[in-house]
């Protein structure tokens, strides 16, 4: 064996599919030898088992064994030949290990002996024996990893040319085949892991297994997509964050705005009251201070005055019982003097001693006001938990403009008598009552209100404005809707009303058949019903030159509103339950459904029509 140098040439000794000396070889059945890695990794990476060389087909993947005289030759050709450089034969697991227990061994992957106080990742060489030294480079083909000395051969022998060269890293030891200690280069599509070319030969014969090149390929481009789904993901997130921000920031300007306006207002209705204390309170004071004045100058010569007279009863009572007659009759006349007259003084005192208030209008307003400050407090401003989730509109609609009002009296002093004179100012923003009465206060909530074609009786006939109603000859829908009127000639709005308060207007004219109120969103809308409070529906209906209110069989007649009637409001407060409506031209009240009890669904505006000449007309808001 020692002329095996001499017997076999290089290129004799030569694997044909990875062109370095052969290691483990093995013999295909038409003759041909190479590497068992080699060759089990060309059959993982094809569909069809052939040889290499001359393309001869197996139908079955041939159960090779390693030649272990053939192997031999080689590792000894391989120390002949480069064991002059200091290394060991480059592969690990050759003959001379298998010889020895028939299988497979790396012996450069042997623990290695590490200094004491090295650090934790260092990775060490391979093959030094003794003190080991850190490797700079690790080496794929052979599994191994080397120091700068230990790896000259890779730079300078063309057997180690073709070697992979990397950055030197433990986990080499997880690049290799636990059981072949070989490099895993092929995947296994059926146990969906990394395995060794002789993985391929053994356990995996008959599994699906390509290249881990062709396997990344694959696993890259679910990567790309996944990666690609995260990053539209992360722009969507971003947006909808953005939004939010936007929103919530909207809301804090809304926010502070709302409260700035409240806080100014409040100012000013504090100033307002501090001016009408000020002059009330001054004008009283500067009366009365002009009167006492008055009445202590008078006070004191009526106690002088009196201390006078106290003076001359006493001269008078001694001259009384004075024995001396000549004393007595020389002082008479002195004693006799005439007395002042009173009735100035009289006079004086009953004229100037009256203080002229004009407060009743005053204390009569001011009581007002604190009512309704009460009010704002308890029974509108306050918050309500169970309503601030509800309602289809903005929250400022709770609040329109011209809705709240409230009295400001600026008062002012006017001449010594303090009379006083007052003027209202509105409020903005601050509700007047808690129960509204009268067409006056209602139409300080008026809305335009619109009719919803989706739910018009078919035969009613709508305007392009959505403003006027009123019945037809012909069919006007054809398509049918689950809100749509078939037996009752009625259609909604579409503005719908869960909170607030809310007032809209409706011209009659001369129509002769009509109806007008609300109706809640779950009300029966198909076939023939009772409209009435029971069913949802809270509305008066004019037919036969009589007015009836829809409460429920039977209805009820109101009286006093007959062809009087050409324009009608109506007036709904959710949170109170209320219902009302007016006549416009004469500003009365025509009837009231009052349920003292929340609404709970939102409410729509219902009218109705059987009227084929005169429309209902829905009033425009100026």
């Amino acid at each position: 064996m020692a002329e095996a140098p001499e017997l076999f040439s290089e290129q004799e000794l030569t694997c044909s599919i990875c062109l370095d000396l052969f290691t483990d070889p093995v013999s295909t059945p038409c003759g041909h030898n190479f590497c068992q890695a080699c060759i089990g990794g060309y059959w993982a990476s094809s569909s069809v088992c052939t040889c290499p060389l001359c393309k001869r087909q197996f139908d079955e993947r041939p159960q090779l064994s390693i030649n272990k005289v053939f192997a031999l030759i080689a590792d000894k050709f391989k120390q002949t030949r480069y064991g002059a450089t200091g290394l060991s034969a480059p592969v690990g697991n050759g003959a001379l290990d298998s010889m020895d227990d028939g299988r497979s061994t790396n012996p450069f992957l042997s623990p290695p002996q590490a200094a004491a106080a090295a650090p934790e990742n260092v990775v060490w060489c391979d093959v030094c024996s003794g003190v080991k030294r850190p490797a700079v480079s690790s080496c794929l083909t052979c599994t191994a990893s080397y120091c700068n000395e230990h790896l000259q051969p890779h730079y300078n022998t063309p057997f180690y040319a073709k070697h992979p060269l990397m950055d030197p890293m433990e986990a080499l030891r997880g690049r290799t085949c636990s059981i072949h200690r070989r490099l895993m280069e092929v995947f296994c599509k059926t146990c969906q892991r990394c395995i060794c070319a002789i993985c391929v030969l053994e356990e995996h014969r008959t599994h699906k297994t390509v290249s881990v090149q062709t396997e990344r390929l694959g696993k890259q481009k679910l990567v790309a997509r996944t990666e690609q789904e995260i990053l539209n993901r992360i722009k969507e997130k971003e947006i909808r964050l953005g939004d939010l921000k936007r929103k919530l920031e909207g809301v804090q300007n809304y926010a502070d705005k709302e409260r700035g306006d409240v806080e100014h207002l409040l100012d000013e209705v504090s100033a307002s009251l501090d001016r009408i204390r000020t002059q009330v309170v001054g004008g009283i004071q500067s009366q009365l201070e002009g009167v006492m004045s008055k009445g202590e100058g008078l006070v004191n010569r009526l106690e002088a005055e009196l201390s006078q007279l106290k003076d001359r009863r006493a001269t008078l009572e001694v001259q009384a019982i004075s024995q001396d007659h000549i004393s007595f009759l020389q002082s008479f006349e002195e004693a006799m003097a005439p007395l002042e007259d009173e009735k100035q003084d009289n006079a004086e005192e009953d004229s100037d001693f009256s203080l002229h208030f004009q407060l009743d209008d005053i204390k009569t307003n001011l009581s007002d006001v604190k009512i309704r400050v009460d009010e704002i407090w308890m029974g509108e401003l306050r918050p309500r938990a169970s309503r601030g989730s509800r309602g289809s509109r903005d929250s400022r609609d709770s609040f329109p403009a011209g809705e709240l009002m409230a009295a400001e009296s600026m008062m002012s002093l006017r001449g010594s008598r303090g009379t006083l004179r007052m003027s209202q100012l509105s409020l903005k923003d601050i509700k007047k009552s808690k129960h509204v009465t009268g067409l006056k206060k209602a139409r300080a909530y008026i809305e335009d209100v619109t009719l919803n074609p989706v739910t018009a009786y078919p035969f009613l006939i709508l305007s392009e404005d959505r403003k006027q109603v009123k019945r037809g000859e012909k069919l006007q829908f054809f398509r049918n809707s689950q809100q749509r009127f078939d037996v009752w000639s009625c259609v909604i709005a579409k503005e719908g009303f869960s909170s607030g308060r809310h007032y809209w207007e409706v011209s009659v004219g001369e129509n002769k058949d009509w109806k007008l109120g609300v109706v809640s969103e779950s009300a029966q809308k198909k076939g023939l019903f009772d409209m009435s409070p029971t069913n949802g529906y809270y509305a008066i209906w004019w037919s036969g030159n009589q007015l009836r209110a829809l409460t429920a069989p039977p209805l009820t007649k109101v009286k006093g509103h007959h062809t009087k009637l050409r324009q009608v409001g109506v007036f709904l407060d959710v949170e109170e339950g209320q219902v009302s409506f007016f006549n416009v031209k004469s500003n009365s009240e025509i009837y009231s459904f009052n349920t003292n009890t929340e609404f709970t669904e939102r409410m729509f505006p219902l009218f109705g029509t059987g009227d084929k000449e005169v429309p209902l007309i829905l009033a425009t808001t100026q």
